[in-house]
C-alpha cells in the first residue's frame, strides 16, 4: 500500500507536511498497516500516481482535496486498482458523500478496515470525473480564484471573495443547446450549467445520498440578472432550511444516463472536480456506473 499525500493541500498547509507525515506514520504503524508515506506537490504527485496505477492490484490511498483525488480516481477508474482517501482537502466533498469520517484518524480506521465498494464515475469528452463538471460562472470563478491566490498568495478562502466580484462583473453566461439521451434539443440561455456524477440535492445545499444510481443530474440556472444569481445560494439554503424546492423560473434540473452539450464557442472552459481546463465542442458527458472501486466505511 502506498500513501501520496498533497503537501499543498489546505489541511497539510494548516498542520505542516512534517507533522501530518509523522502523525500518519504513527496511525499506520498503530493499526499494524505496512505502507509508505510520501508527501508530495501537485505534479509530483500526480506522476508517481500514474506510476503506481500500472500496477496489478495496486492499494493507493490519495491524500488531497477534490481535484487532487479525482485526478487519481481517473487513473484507477476502470482497472483493478482501489482508491483510498484521506480527507485533507478544503472542503472533500467526495469523501462526505462517500461517508468517510472527516477526521484522519477516523479515515486512517476506514482504510484499516479494507472494506471495498464500487461507486460511479462520470466523463465529458472522455475526462473522468468523481463529482462533477460545470461551465459558465464557476469554471471562471476557479480561474479567477486561482489567479488571486498567486497575485496575493494567500489560500482558496481568503482569495474566493475578489475573485466572485470580479466573476459577477464579468460575462460569464452561454448560449447552448442540450442534447439528452432521447435525441431532443432544447435552447438555454445560462450563466452556470452543472453536470454531477448522481443526483445532487440542492434543497441539501448540494450533498448526494447515493453514488451508485448510474445517472447524471444536470442543473441549468437561468440568467436572470447578476444579483439574482449573487443571491440565489443563500435562497436556495432558506428555501432548503423551509423545506421548499426552488421556483422553475430560477433552475432547470434533469435526470439522464448521457448528454450533449453544443456551443457556437469552439472551445469551453470547463471545471472538472474543481480544476479547470479548455475542451473543444461539443461536450459529450455520460455515467459510468460501478467503474471506480473504494475504500469506504462498511454498511451498517
Amino acid at each position: 500500500m502506498t500513501i501520496l499525500a498533497n503537501k499543498t493541500a489546505g489541511t497539510v498547509q494548516r498542520a505542516g507536511a512534517d507533522d501530518l507525515q509523522r502523525r500518519l506514520r504513527e496511525g499506520l504503524d498503530k493499526r499494524g498497516l505496512d505502507a509508505t508515506v510520501e508527501m508530495l506537490d501537485g505534479a509530483q504527485l500526480m506522476d508517481r500516481a500514474r506510476q503506481l496505477a500500472g500496477e496489478r492490484d495496486q492499494t493507493l490511498v490519495v491524500g488531497g482535496g477534490d481535484g487532487t483525488i479525482g485526478a487519481v480516481a481517473a487513473l484507477l477508474a476502470g482497472t483493478d486498482g482501489i482508491l483510498g482517501v484521506l480527507p485533507l482537502g478544503t472542503l472533500n466533498h467526495f469523501s462526505k458523500d462517500l461517508g468517510l469520517p472527516t477526521d484522519l484518524e477516523g479515515a486512517l480506521d476506514v482504510i484499516a478496515a479494507g472494506h471495498v465498494r464500487t461507486v460511479d464515475v462520470a466523463e465529458v469528452n472522455g475526462q473522468v470525473f468523481v463529482n462533477n463538471s460545470s461551465i459558465g460562472l464557476y469554471p471562471f470563478l476557479v480561474a479567477e480564484r486561482t489567479a488571486e491566490q498567486r497575485r496575493r498568495g494567500v489560500g482558496k478562502l481568503a482569495a474566493i471573495l475578489p475573485a466572485l466580484w470580479r466573476s459577477l462583473r464579468a460575462r460569464a453566461w452561454h448560449r447552448v443547446r442540450i442534447v439528452a439521451e432521447d435525441g431532443k434539443g432544447r435552447q438555454h440561455r445560462t450563466s452556470l450549467l452543472f453536470v454531477g456524477n448522481n443526483f445532487y440535492d440542492l434543497a441539501a445545499l448540494g450533498k448526494r445520498a447515493d453514488l451508485c444510481a448510474g445517472e447524471l443530474c444536470v442543473h441549468v440556472v437561468k440568467h436572470r440578472g447578476w444579483w439574482r444569481l449573487a443571491l440565489l445560494p443563500f435562497k436556495i439554503a432558506l428555501l432548503g432550511a423551509l423545506g421548499r424546492t426552488l421556483d422553475p423560473g430560477d433552475i432547470e434540473s434533469l435526470r439522464v444516463k448521457a448528454l450533449t452539450i453544443e456551443s457556437r464557442r469552439r472551445r469551453l472552459r470547463v471545471a472538472i472536480d474543481g480544476e479547470t481546463v479548455k475542451l473543444p465542442t461539443p461536450l459529450t458527458y455520460r455515467t459510468l456506473p460501478g467503474h471506480l472501486r473504494v475504500l469506504a466505511p462498511a454498511p451498517p
